[in-house]
């Protein structure tokens, strides 16, 4: 009897080892990572989809657009603001979306990290920004999808 529940606790232990150490199904190597420094925006198409980066009275604070690589079959977004704002760039698809938050600098051009997105997998990009105090000087916007 005591050989028996020692085996059954093995059992569990393993399995629940298993189960705690396995990664989503849906996470691929290209998530989250940079696109300039992976090398897949050596491949980048514009996907034509664009977003202006709106405030409350309708007032453009910049643009986010969403790009596709071929080599690599992934989306993310850019955004172009004031060289001092600061803000998010998130991509999503229908399964998971992945943010990444700028900073002031670099002259007002910012990219967010990959979402891996192959052939037939539809994405979207959207944007923050914040130029300063009130909310005149926030602003976001949200591209149309594109289906690759």
């Amino acid at each position: 009897m005591r050989i028996q529940v020692a085996a059954v606790a093995v059992s569990a232990a393993a399995i629940s080892t298993l189960t705690l150490t396995a990664g989503p199904a849906s996470a691929h190597a290209y998530d989250g990572k940079d696109p300039y420094k992976s090398g897949c925006a050596a491949s980048k198409v514009d996907t034509g989809k664009k977003a202006s980066l709106k405030n409350e009275i309708g007032d453009s604070l910049g643009t986010v657009r969403l790009y596709y690589s071929r080599r690599c079959g992934t989306n993310w977004g850019e955004a172009k603001v004031s060289k001092h704002g600061t803000g998010q760039i998130t991509v999503f698809t229908k399964s998971k979306n992945i943010s990444f938050t700028y900073r002031a600098g670099n002259g007002g051009r910012h990219w967010g990290d990959m979402v891996y997105a192959p052939s037939g997998v539809c994405a979207k990009a959207s944007a923050t920004v914040s130029n300063g105090i009130g909310r005149v000087n926030k602003g976001s916007g949200t591209t149309a999808k594109a289906c690759g």
